[in-house]
C-alpha cells in the first residue's frame, strides 16, 4: 500500500515536471530524460510490480540487481567505454558490449551469492543459489538488449527487475534444479 502511494505521488510530480510547472535541478536528469519520463520513475513502478508478482525472495533479489548491478553496469560503461556507451549494431536490433553485460552477470551473481548465505525471514522462501544466477542472466539481458513496446523502447530499470523475477519464478517453478 504504502508503495502505491509513494508512486502515485512520484507519478504526479513527474507528470507536473513534464508539464513544465515544476524544474528540476540539471543535475538530477540526464539529457534523454529532459522531454521524457524519468528512469526513477520505471525504478519505482519495476519495484511495485516486483513485489506484487513475484514471491519475496524473489522481488528483494530482483529490485536489488537493479539497484546494484544496473549502477555497476554503468559504472562500468564509463570506465571502460569513458562514458560513450555505445550499442554494437547487429540487423535489427542492439545491445551493450560484451565487457558491461559481464559486469552486470557477475555483480547480480554476487548479488545472489550473498542472498542465498543470509538468514531469511519466516515469510520468506529459501532460493536454492542456481537460480539465483537464471535472475542474474535475466537482469543481464533486461540491461543489455533494449526492448521494444509497440515501437516504444522499455527503459531497462523496467526490464531489468522484470527479467530477473521472470527467470528466477520459471526457474524455481518448474523444478529446473
Amino acid at each position: 500500500m504504502g508503495l502505491s502511494i509513494i508512486n502515485a505521488i512520484l507519478l504526479l510530480i513527474e507528470w507536473m515536471r513534464l508539464k513544465g510547472k515544476i524544474v528540476f535541478p540539471k543535475i538530477w536528469l540526464r539529457s534523454h530524460e529532459n522531454k521524457e519520463v524519468a528512469g526513477y520513475i520505471y525504478f519505482q513502478i519495476a519495484s511495485l510490480l516486483s513485489i506484487l508478482l513475484f514471491e519475496k525472495t524473489i522481488a528483494i533479489a530482483s529490485i536489488l540487481m537493479l539497484a546494484i548491478g544496473d549502477a555497476a553496469s554503468g559504472l562500468a560503461g564509463a570506465v571502460i567505454l569513458g562514458g560513450n556507451i555505445r550499442s554494437f549494431k547487429t540487423n535489427k536490433s542492439s545491445f551493450k558490449p560484451l565487457p558491461i553485460m559481464v559486469v552486470m552477470f557477475v555483480v547480480c551473481v554476487l548479488i545472489g551469492l550473498g542472498l542465498s548465505s543470509l538468514p531469511i525471514a519466516p515469510d520468506m522462501i529459501r532460493i536454492p543459489f542456481p537460480v539465483y544466477v537464471a535472475g542474474a542472466m535475466g537482469a543481464t539481458l533486461g540491461d543489455a538488449i533494449p526492448l521494444k513496446v509497440l515501437g516504444r523502447r522499455i527503459d531497462d530499470n523496467l526490464s531489468i527487475p522484470l527479467m530477473s523475477g521472470l527467470f528466477m519464478t520459471v526457474v524455481i517453478s518448474s523444478n529446473m534444479l
